[in-house]
């Protein structure tokens, strides 16, 4: 038995040198804009870094090694992970430059809300190192409050700097690591399936690479799935809208938190009361408040259409009236899933871990987002369920990586695109047709089962023989 564990550890830990050895390799070799190489070569590179990950996942769910040590040994090497990327320059995106910007700007007692970073007054902020590198300079932010939240206070902590940020990013996470090992523990499932989270190269390269503030979404959505297995509708309520007020895609796993009864007005109420508070201290913004939020959806394709994968197949360039139907279909879709689920109360942290990431998965394949680091929340949730949503849960987590091909390579190649969303689209169907033929079986095994007489009945209702010599003898 000690030699099995003892063999168990030793892949594993080889497994982890892989997956560290490919993250310090390609975190040297990879450069800001540097996607000029042959598009055949970055989509191997992409191929080649998950697949020391695919190994580790499939040898620590089908070997089970022992809990406690398997669990260290995964803590270790995705802290290993996260810090080798730390001090490094942001090469995938460079968003944590305008998280110290808005931290700059609210410690100047400015409301972050009001004036974009190209704006006369904000003129006397600009720098030669932060300001440069900011994107979207010509608009206000749009992130939302809790999110400003963190900007400012990381920037009263230590001014002016990206490995700072970067580096508070990953404490964030590894705090999420440590929460998602509890849940499997809750949910009866070995801990060190963290790992499938903890080690994915999407998640080390966006958090400790490039400092994406997804961390601290993946955190909260974490508590707030604790909470509400533990019935705590306030802590539920609170945690879920500051989740969605750090990244408003986290609303939509919403409708899998709520439950009937006295629980669920006080989870909504939790919620708008977060929102209110977090809103307050920007409120001289007014509607300004939203930021660029309203022009990020138009820059991205979401009210034209442009970015809807399923709708561009089926109408490549489709009318006002056409766009409003699919939208429509989208919304009628989720809130039947929605009210399935408040009519349906989850037995389990895994259950409902389950509905938060069918939600996500059929907002994913509605919605086909841009940037692959929206696929963290979902990447999160696969440790935690089972059964046909794993299918579309594991298809965004391996194929997601590969959007970086079409939005990093200049040409802007479709067949990304393709790869990603057509194969989640592909999962997500074959995991409804997964679950409509259970319940078909289940079903007709039910049917069956009613129809078959049990022993009792079956004498019952056979007449003894003397009372059948009876009625022949009046006959």
């Amino acid at each position: 038995m000690r030699t099995r564990a003892a063999l168990d550890l030793g892949v594993l830990a080889v497994l982890g040198g892989a997956c560290l050895a490919s993250t310090v390799w390609l975190g040297g070799e990879l450069e800001p804009g540097d996607f000029g190489r042959p598009l055949g070569v970055l989509a191997a590179v992409a191929a080649a870094m998950l697949l020391p990950y695919v190994a580790a996942v499939a040898w620590v769910v089908w070997r089970r090694p022992p809990r406690r040590a398997a669990l260290v040994l995964v803590v270790a090497v995705a802290a290993m992970l996260r810090l080798v990327l730390v001090s490094g320059e942001p090469a995938l995106s460079n968003d944590v430059y305008r998280y110290v910007w808005d931290g700059r700007v609210q410690a100047a007692g400015i409301n972050p809300y009001r004036h974009a970073p190209a704006d006369p007054e904000l003129a006397f902020l600009r720098d030669a190192e932060i300001s440069p590198r900011l994107n979207r300079i010509g608009v206000p932010t749009a992130y939302p409050p809790v999110a400003q939240g963190l900007f400012g206070g990381l920037y009263r902590l230590h001014a002016d700097s990206v490995p700072w940020t970067k580096l508070a990013i990953v404490l964030l996470d590894l705090l999420a690591v440590g929460l998602l090992a509890y849940l499997l523990a809750r949910a009866r499932r070995p801990p060190a399936w963290a790992l499938v989270y903890a080690w994915h190269p999407l998640v080390v390269f966006e958090l400790a690479g490039s400092g994406h503030v997804e961390g601290l979404a993946v955190l909260l959505v974490l508590g707030a799935l604790a909470a509400a297995f533990s019935r705590r509708a306030v802590v539920t309520g609170v945690l879920l809208a500051a989740a969605a007020l750090v990244k408003p895609y986290a609303l939509v796993l919403a409708p899998a938190f709520l439950r009937r009864g006295r629980d669920l007005p006080t989870v909504l109420a939790a919620g708008a009361l977060t929102v209110a508070l977090a809103y307050a201290p920007f409120a001289g913004a007014g509607l300004r408040a939203l930021g660029y939020l309203p022009g990020y959806l138009r820059e991205e394709g979401f009210t034209s259409g442009y970015r809807f994968y399923l709708l561009g197949l089926v109408d490549g360039d489709p009318s006002a009236a056409v766009i409003a139907l699919y939208v429509a279909a989208a919304a009628a879709l989720l809130l039947g899933v929605a009210v399935s689920f408040l009519l349906r109360p989850p037995g389990s942290a895994g259950a409902l871990a389950e509905r938060a990431l069918l939600l996500f998965t059929t907002v994913w394949v509605l919605t086909s987002p841009t940037y692959p680091w929206y696929a963290l929340l979902a990447v999160a949730l696969v440790p935690l369920a089972r059964g046909a949503v794993l299918l579309p849960g594991a298809a965004i987590a391996l194929l997601a990586p590969f959007l970086y091909l079409h939005i990093s390579v200049a040409a802007h190649p479709d067949w990304p695109r393709h790869v990603v969303y057509g194969g989640c689209t592909l999962a997500l169907v074959g995991a409804a047709a997964w679950k409509a033929r259970s319940w078909l079986v289940q079903r007709s095994g039910a049917v069956a089962n009613s129809r078959i007489p049990s022993a009792n009945e079956t004498f019952a209702r056979k007449p003894s023989s003397t009372a059948a010599r009876s009625v022949e003898a009046k006959t």
